[in-house]
């Protein structure tokens, strides 16, 4: 059970209202609430089957579902035992049954209604109209309408009839309704004169309604056949009741089958809504590129990923720069996997399974009860502390803020202790200095940082793990317009204590250049080991076709040493039967002369063999050896035989295994003498300002840079290329990676300019 704090602080309720949009029933909505949260991760991964199953079918779009309509009345009334239901809710069985046989479709699946229900909604439809009302057209009704059709004509022609007979009698010439029967309107002078019963009178009272008493019947039997009418619509209705009831505990289950596919439905639109993708459980927090799904098209992508053994992450960075949105959107993800096993992120994406998620985001202080911000911060804490265990992720926010800085900083490095030793997943937010410097002496614990842009003062809601954060307060402060000298006066007050900013920006800087580097040795490996694929693929070719050819050779041999065998047989019957001829020796000979042929043959495919394994010794290389590998020539050293024609050689800082034929002697490298000379070169810039420029310009600029350090013995200088777009900074950067002049180059320190600004080092 989630607390409703927690529900809150994280607007899973808003979430889940965004799931609840693409519901077809009420009791889908139901389903979809914060107590489908679980940490049985059978149960999540069979939601996540069943949504996968079903956004497929969706994509194939195929079958299109209508909303099912509720049938909560009609329980109720059965529930209360009540003899027939109302005629409405009979009809609305009709309208669930036509929902459902939609989903069958959707699903393949006849067997999901019977044929008694099937034939039930049916027959329900073609009864009842929408207000639960009989239809006229119902083949019991027809009749009857035809009889009381019949009637009220003989009523209608008698009445008409008797008024043209005896017109001197009544007041008009039309007959009226008196009480759904019909009177003739007559003379109150002439009633005498007309047998039968008055009805009623005019306002006047001259005018007498009189039902003669051959009308009487006549009416009598309207009246009759229109209760018959009734009757039956009642028969209807009742056996329709009955029907219903027969079949209600079919209709329970089929409701709660709707709930439950509704329940998925409605989150299989919400993952191909929000380009969500399936969260795998492990013991490390890894998201990638995880977008907040409330912010909709506004969500900055946020990745953020935890070494094995991080329990304790400590957020910092500039106000308004992400932090809390982060660590809110962690654990967000995290009761959304633990629901669906979907969250907005991409695939590869990994959260642990939590039991329980706690909170403390947010103001809580209040008048009423006499708690301050502080005092409000330390009651939810100390109601956390009780409960929290291993499995448990648990979120606070800016905890120390509200008192004593120093106080505050110590309270908090203590509770990131506490929670550490229970073993819970901790995120926190904090500006504190002494608080980043804790987690720093802490291998269970990790600094992460909201990026931020300098030159313009905004943040980029980019997270740096590893890395402390700036808070950037008198950054924030300057753009929202406090007066200059303020800001003046605070800069200068903080250069004393700055130590901290400056550790950040240095590690900044040694993270950039570590990065890049890490990622050219990546590559350079990825190219090695297609290298060494491509060697063994090449060696496994050669071997089946050194087989292959063996295998034949020696098929032929046999073949050969089969006909020699049959030849040497009847040779020798020939020589031991009767006298030897000269033919008999000529044959003899000639098969003698085939053997040695053959054996002169087989002596130089071995000579051959043997020449070639010569020529392959001579290829021997020994530990120590300079060697260069592979189509790229990078250059190695032997650092000892594996056997097979296989050593292991070490390239730069690697070592790899690679086949004789990839490798062939180095030569010897050409020691270079310096003579004195003079040069008309022109003395180095050692910063190069390329504003301005375009990169042609620059690269010619740079070009000649280089050549004026090489040759005035400068071994660095630096380029100013400014932001911009981009281009030109990547242009030159790619310039630079080809020139075997340049040793390394990166981006300058923040307080240098940053990205507007390289350093070159050359050889």
């Amino acid at each position: 059970m989630i607390r409703e704090r927690t529900i809150a602080d994280l607007e899973f309720e808003q979430v889940l209202s965004l799931v609840r949009r693409h519901s077809l029933s009420e009791g889908g909505k139901e389903k979809i609430s914060p107590s489908a949260f679980t940490s049985d991760e059978s149960v999540i991964a069979s939601r996540a089957a069943r949504i996968e199953e079903i956004l497929e079918r969706i994509i194939e779009g195929k079958v299109s579902l209508s909303p099912f309509v509720s049938l909560s009345s009609l329980f109720e009334t059965y529930e209360r035992k009540v003899p027939d239901f109302d005629g409405h809710d009979i009809y609305l069985v009709s309208s669930f049954i036509a929902a459902a046989n939609l989903l069958a479709a959707f699903e393949e699946n006849d067997s999901l209604l019977s044929d008694e229900l099937r034939s039930l909604g049916k027959e329900i439809s073609s009864s009842l109209s929408p207000d639960g009302s009989v239809l006229e057209t119902h083949p019991l009704l027809r009749p009857l309408y035809r009889a009381l059709e019949s009637e009220r004509l003989r009523r209608q022609t008698y009445a008409q009839s008797f008024m043209a007979a005896n017109s001197s009698l009544f007041q008009s010439g039309e007959a009226v309704y008196r009480n759904e029967r019909i009177a003739l309107p007559v003379k109150r002078e002439r009633k005498s004169e007309v047998a039968g019963y008055v009805q009623g009178s005019s306002a006047t009272g001259s005018t007498l309604f009189v039902e003669p008493f051959e009308l009487v019947e006549l009416n009598n039997k309207v009246v009759l056949a229109e209760d018959e009418i009734v009757r039956m619509k009642h028969k209807i209705l009742s056996d329709l009741s009955r029907k219903v009831r027969n079949v209600i505990t079919s209709l329970r289950e089929l409701d709660s089958y709707a709930a439950d596919f509704d329940f998925h439905y409605s989150f299989a639109l919400f993952v191909k809504e929000t380009r969500s993708s399936r969260v795998t459980f492990s013991s490390v927090i890894n998201l990638e590129n995880a977008r907040h799904p409330l912010l909709f098209d506004k969500a900055v992508p946020i990745s953020l990923s935890l070494g094995e053994g991080v329990r304790v992450v400590v957020l910092s960075g500039p106000n308004a720069g992400g932090k809390t949105v982060t660590m809110k959107t962690v654990a967000l993800f995290s009761l959304l996997a633990q629901t669906c096993g979907f969250a907005p992120c991409d695939e590869g994406s990994s959260l642990p399974l939590f039991t329980s998620v706690y909170t403390d985001i947010g103001d809580g202080q209040s008048i009423l009860e006499n708690f301050s911000t502080f005092s409000s911060h330390m009651a939810n804490v100390a109601s956390i502390c009780r409960v929290a265990d291993e499995k448990s992720l648990v979120l606070l926010d800016e905890i120390g803020s509200g008192t004593d800085p120093a106080e505050g900083a110590a309270l908090t490095d203590s509770i990131l202790d506490y929670f550490k030793t229970k073993g819970s997943m901790l995120f926190i937010t904090s500006h504190y200095s002494q608080v980043k410097m804790h987690a720093y002496s802490d291998k269970a614990m990790l600094n992460a940082s909201m990026d931020f842009d300098e030159s313009s003062s905004r943040p980029t809601f980019r997270v740096i793990a590893g890395l402390p954060g700036d808070s950037h307060a008198i950054a924030t402060a300057k753009k929202m317009g406090l007066p200059p000298v303020i800001i003046k006066q605070a800069k200068e007050s903080l250069s004393s204590s700055s130590s901290v900013a400056s550790l950040i920006s240095a590690l900044n800087g040694k993270s950039r250049a570590l990065d890049r580097k890490v990622s050219e040795l990546s590559l350079e490996k990825k190219k090695l080991e297609a290298q060494i694929r491509k060697s063994e693929e090449k060696e496994r070719e050669l071997d089946e076709m050194r087989l292959r050819l063996q295998r034949e050779g020696a098929d032929e041999l046999r073949v050969w040493m089969k006909d020699k065998r049959r030849e040497l047989e009847h040779l020798v019957k020939d020589v031991s039967t009767g006298a030897l001829t000269k033919e008999k020796t000529k044959a003899v000979r000639t098969f003698i002369s085939s053997l040695e042929e053959k054996s002169s043959a087989l002596d130089a495919e071995v000579d051959r063999q043997l020449e070639k394994a010569n020529v392959d010794a001579d290829r021997d290389f020994k530990p120590g050896d300079e060697v260069l590998c592979g189509s790229f020539s990078r250059r190695g050293i032997i650092l000892r035989a594996l056997g097979k024609g296989r050593y292991q050689v070490s390239i730069d800082s690697m070592k790899i295994t690679l086949a004789s034929s990839d490798l062939r002697p180095a030569p010897q490298e050409k020691k270079t003498t310096v003579s004195p000379f003079k040069s008309s070169t022109k003395m180095p810039a050692l910063t190069l300002d390329l504003r301005g420029k375009t990169l042609a310009e620059s690269l010619d600029a740079i070009a000649e840079e280089i050549e004026a350090c090489l040759v005035h013995s400068a071994s660095s200088f630096s380029i100013i290329h400014g932001y911009g777009n981009g281009i030109l900074s990547q242009g030159i950067h790619a310039y630079l990676k080809k020139q075997k002049d340049v040793k390394d180059y990166y981006f300058a320190n923040p307080e240098d300019g940053g990205m507007g600004k390289t350093y070159v080092l050359l050889q």
